[in-house]
């Protein structure tokens, strides 16, 4: 390999270098550790997200991606989620092809409780058929299903801990809008979702669209976390000129808090119209949960 030049390491170490190559050549991991009221004295919980692959458009290639996944295990989490928009590309076809490819390129990962999926905007827009009819099923649930993820549409469980549900709702931009409807019509059921939880104990949402944060009412949520926005994608001076959001870019990128409810927007890996970013380099998120009981026990290193 060529040792880089001086101009190189110049161009590397200045703007450009920074906000517009390294973004479309490298990945990062981006941590963020909550305390949460309604997790209580429960054991701490360290999840690993991936969002937005959108397999088909750089800079997700198959190089950094099998970075990607061998990063993430070596972070070791307890929990593994792929926040929805699983491929792109320039016709429906090619963007069947990049899911089924996506998905594959995906597999292989693991958790002690599990690796769980929910749709993205851009999984209901590629599948033409589930548009016509505004009902699934859709091809990248099914192709996540092969690769190992259990694909969460407006419905909660329990993994292999008991003291916490997992919840996942089904995306808020689901179907484009006819005539006299919004731009965007979701196939998002909150109440019904919720529905499938009983007790007190707290529920952690994965929501792709994190439009929906402002709107929970339900105590028991304790933390919401989604993608969609890819920080704003063009984010050059640390601000998102625009987030595909009813809320503009208020929850364009991070965490955000409200009445003790947290939420975390991870910047996604992948690209959706233009296959660029600036200002915002792919990442892995990784999210620690813990409570103000007394008993709770401290995340170890890792």
């Amino acid at each position: 390999m060529k040792r880089p030049t001086r101009a190189h390491a110049k161009l590397m170490r200045g703007w450009v270098g920074q906000h517009v190559i390294a973004p479309n050549t490298r990945f990062r991991v981006q941590r963020w550790r909550i305390t949460a009221p309604a997790w209580g004295a429960r054991a701490p919980i360290r999840i690993g997200i991936l969002s937005d692959l959108h397999w088909g458009y750089r800079p997700v290639t198959p190089r950094l991606l099998a970075a990607v996944k061998q990063r993430l295990q070596a972070l070791a989490p307890d929990l593994i989620v792929f926040l929805g928009d699983l491929s792109e590309g320039p016709t429906n076809a090619a963007k069947r092809q990049n899911g089924a490819a996506g998905a594959q390129a995906m597999s292989g990962l693991f958790a002690p409780l599990g690796t769980y999926a929910i749709l993205g905007n851009h999984d209901w827009h590629d599948a033409r058929d589930a548009q016509e009819r505004r009902a699934g099923p859709v091809a990248a649930a099914i192709e996540l299903e092969k690769a190992g993820f259990h694909v969460l549409q407006n419905t909660a469980l329990r993994t292999a801990r008991d003291d916490f549900w997992l919840a996942g709702l089904d995306s808020q931009q689901a179907f484009k809008g006819e005539t006299g409807e919004p731009k965007h019509v979701g196939a998002d059921d909150l109440e019904a979702t919720l529905s499938h939880v009983s007790g007190d104990d707290p529920v952690i949402l994965l929501a792709h669209e994190p439009d929906i944060f402002p709107d929970i009412k339900d105590p028991r949520v304790a933390v919401v976390l989604s993608g969609h926005m890819h920080a704003g994608q063009i984010r050059p001076f640390g601000r998102a000129l625009y987030a595909p959001s009813k809320h503009g870019t208020r929850y364009a990128y991070g965490h955000y808090e409200n009445a003790g409810r947290h939420l975390i927007v991870s910047g996604g890996l992948g690209c959706s119209t233009i296959p660029l970013r600036i200002g915002i380099t792919p990442e892995i998120t990784v999210v620690e949960i813990q409570g103000h009981g007394p008993t709770h026990e401290h995340f170890p290193p890792r």
